[in-house]
């Protein structure tokens, strides 16, 4: 058949059992013809975590969590949709054919030959350095360093801590020795090249080393800090270059570790150092990570944000503590996604508001203490602590108190300069009201003449102005509830999603739908006020492209470009969907553009809370039929009854007239 595409994705889905991906993390019970247990993506006592095999998903009625098995592996591994799809590949026995086209390149297998070298050579030389640290004479200022911060045996193992020899050479000619070229180890960032004289030297020199691993796991470079005695000139810790493994600014030490925690806890604690990262390991915070020697980034967020909203920034105190934390929250606002969220106006309208989908908070260490001193003075110090970080706002307020003159005219004028932006961007009213009212205290200023000052900055952020539109009307409100269904009745015939009667179907149409118009459909919302967003797609691969797209969108305005940095399979997805959409009629006009858009969103979500509905009624009557006397409920039915609740009220935003609740909708 010309054009056709194979989807290898969908193969895979169709070999896999999703009970057993999951249960691999969970441990799940038979809950008639489902699944249940705790949800792994938020803490719980009873289970709200449900599996159904039918449909190859999971919800939780809880957190809400949901999707289908790549999505719960990305989420709870950290990992890429490329990683999962290998990964998934391999378990299935699927043969991926763009994969297979693009290792028969010799410069593609010749790369991840030199790779697979690279990991080779790293792994030989954290084997060496340890050794030298445990057993070797010269490792004893290393081993008494450690012993001095409080490092446990037990940390120097998990964590493949090792010495480096105060020599030139010792780590080349053992490494040479291995059968590595002096080529390699220098593309490795092991060893350097002299220019004067183009001798080879080592790295690391008289130093305790930490390996660094990538998310896997795999040791993709190195960290030294200096022993006492070292020259001043020496810098107190050196990393790895860059190299093929290794990109500092997208690597977070003990991500690998850490990851499992961060997911269990819903939160990543970020801090500075190898030793604050370790301690907190080692007294039971497994959730801390840290940028090496480098600030926060994009990336380092875009890693994290796979497994929390929450984080908390745990830097230095001084005054580069404070820089550094100022430049974390900055990037954290650009690297975490936004929502859309629904503020009712006075006017009897909706507006729409963005407002950062994250909950960035910052813990203030006591002056002149590192992470790891906190930690180890134990006494639950370090988990109170974090337990009272302060909102972003408010660190700023205690940073600006702190650093300005608020007894000038000129030290007033710059608090306002710095605060008013900050308050700009909180979202609730009631929480704006109060950090006004806090500058107010703060620098004696008029509480009117602060107002004044918000609206006029908040005016001047065009991309934050709100979008209005009715609210949607109650059911008594209906001027003709009979005009609203014959509407609907021919929105529905129309030829172009003829056939879409399954969700996973008009997920695909919708999708085609705002990669063929661009940028016009995001303007819609459905009748419950939220605009699309990623939760409308449950299949991976369409959360995947609906994030790119809104990303590029974002950026450009253009779908141009979609498909640079797809993996082969998504690039596969995305030109069948666009296959799917050039066999609709075009739409040429606006008007018509979001009416279609309109439509095909409220039909989805109408049949996703239709089903939603019934699976949580259908829980419910598991629940209490498996009750007796000698075995109570396992589940506590509280979020049941509120999803039960929730899509009772939401059914009437979309359709008001019909009394009953979703009985036809998957029928229709």
């Amino acid at each position: 058949m010309d054009g056709y595409v194979p989807n290898y994705i969908e193969e895979i889905k169709r070999r896999l059992s999703i009970v057993d991906i999951i249960s691999q993390r969970v441990s799940l019970k038979k809950s008639g013809k489902n699944f249940k247990g705790l949800c792994p993506f938020h803490g719980e006592k009873s289970p709200s975590f449900y599996v159904w095999p039918d449909s190859e998903s999971y919800y939780c009625f809880g957190c809400k969590e949901n999707g289908d098995a790549f999505n719960f592996l990305m989420k709870t591994d950290g990992l890429g949709f490329g990683e999962v799809l290998e990964q998934l590949a391999a378990r299935t026995g699927v043969s991926l054919p763009e994969r297979q086209a693009e290792e028969a390149d010799p410069e593609v297998a010749r790369s991840r030959q030199e790779r697979d070298r690279l990991r080779e050579a790293n792994t030989a030389a954290a084997t060496y350095f340890q050794h030298l640290l445990l057993k070797s004479r010269e490792g004893q200022a290393a081993r008494e360093y450690l012993t001095k911060r409080g490092v446990s045996t037990a940390s120097i193992e998990n964590f493949g801590l090792g010495y480096a020899l105060d020599s030139w050479d010792s780590l080349t000619t053992y490494l040479t020795g291995k059968g590595f070229s002096q080529t390699e180890l220098v593309q490795a960032g092991l060893i350097g090249q002299s220019e004067e004289s183009d001798r080879y030297y080592d790295r690391f020199r008289g130093r305790v080393i930490f390996p660094i691993r990538d998310r896997q796991g795999q040791i993709i470079a190195f960290g030294g800090r200096v022993l006492d005695g070292a020259p001043k000139d020496a810098p107190k810790y050196l990393n790895s270059p860059q190299t093929l493994l290794f990109d500092k600014g997208a690597t977070l030490y003990g991500f690998d570790m850490a990851k499992e925690a961060i997911r269990r806890a819903d939160r990543a604690i970020i801090v500075e150092g190898y030793l604050d990262v370790i301690m907190s390991h080692q007294y039971g915070h497994a959730n801390v990570v840290a940028p090496l020697g480098t600030a926060l980034g994009e990336k380092h967020i875009g890693l994290l944000k796979k497994l929390t909203k929450r984080v908390v920034l745990a830097l230095d105190a001084d005054t580069a503590g404070q820089m550094a934390t100022l430049k974390g929250l900055e990037v954290a606002k650009e690297g975490f996604d936004t929502k859309t969220v629904p503020v009712p106006t006075a006017r009897g309208l909706i507006r729409f508001e963005q407002q950062l989908d994250a909950d960035v908070r910052i813990a203030v260490l006591p002056a002149g203490k590192d992470p790891d001193e906190v930690v180890r003075e134990g006494g639950g110090k370090w988990a109170s602590l974090i337990e009272r970080a302060l909102p972003a706002v408010d660190y700023y307020f205690a940073t600006v108190a702190a650093t300005v003159d608020l007894n000038s005219a000129r030290g007033k004028s710059e608090a306002i300069e710095k605060l008013i932006p900050a308050i700009v961007e909180v979202r609730d009213r009631f929480q704006r009201e109060h950090y006004l009212y806090k500058l107010h205290r703060l620098t004696h200023i008029e509480l009117e003449l602060l107002r004044s000052e918000f609206m006029r900055a908040a005016r001047a952020e065009p991309q934050r102005r709100p979008t209005e539109v009715p609210a949607a009307p109650q059911e008594e409100d209906q001027a003709n509830p009979d005009e609203a269904e014959n509407n609907e009745a021919a929105v529905r015939s129309r030829p172009r999603v003829v056939g879409a009667t399954r969700p996973l179907e008009l997920e695909d149409h919708l999708l085609a739908f705002l990669l063929r118009y661009g940028a016009d459909p995001f303007a819609v919302v459905a009748a419950d006020g939220a605009a699309v967003g990623p939760n409308d797609f449950t299949r991976s691969e369409n959360r995947l492209l609906f994030e790119a797209l809104q990303t590029l969108l974002e950026n450009s305005g253009e779908t141009d470009g979609l498909e640079e940095g797809l993996n082969p399979e998504l690039a596969a997805h995305l030109e069948r969907l666009r296959g799917q959409s050039a066999a609709e009629p075009e739409l040429t006009d606006l008007i018509s553009i979001q009416a279609d858009m309109s439509f095909r969103l409220n039909r989805l979500r109408e049949i996703r809370l239709g089903e939603l509905y019934e699976r949580a009624m259908q829980a419910l009557e598991e629940g209490e039929s498996q009750e007796t006397p000698e075995t109570p409920a396992e589940i506590d039915h509280t979020e049941l009854w509120r999803t039960v609740a929730w899509t009772s009220e939401q059914k009437k935003l979309f359709y008001p007239k019909r009394s009953a609740v979703f009985k036809d909708s998957r029928d229709r």
